[in-house]
């Protein structure tokens, strides 16, 4: 079984990124950085790169991440707490912990693409 099918296919994981993305847009550290973004846009986002990367049926093909997540001026701190969002909602969902620490590692092996290039803090 994939990660996709462990949290429950497209309707399981649309309803973890949903909760996730209100966690996000609603957090007091990063939603700052999502005032002016489409949440459902956003969502479909997230569905499609988390769905390729945990094994569902489409391939992400949406712009690169460097080129969206950059010019946003993006801190390790910023991602860091992103994850810890991400962790907290994969538990209240009840995903299983081998499955939270793949889709966190994938994660945290994308740091170097999102945050801003030579960010000191955090």
């Amino acid at each position: 079984m994939s990660d996709y099918d462990a949290l429950g296919g497209a309707a399981g994981l649309r309803r973890v990124l949903d909760d996730f993305v209100n966690r996000v847009m609603n957090d007091t550290i990063i939603g700052f950085l999502f005032e002016r973004v489409d949440r459902e846009q956003l969502i479909a986002h997230e569905v499609a790169f988390a769905a390729a990367h945990l094994g569902g049926p489409k391939a992400y093909a949406g712009r690169p991440l460097p080129a969206v997540h950059r010019p946003k001026r993006i801190h390790r701190g910023h991602f860091r707490r992103r994850a810890a969002l991400l962790r907290t909602t994969l538990r209240a969902h009840a995903a299983p912990e081998d499955v939270i620490a793949r889709w966190l590692a994938t994660e945290a092996a994308l740091m170097d693409q999102v945050v801003s290039p030579g960010d000191c803090l955090g």
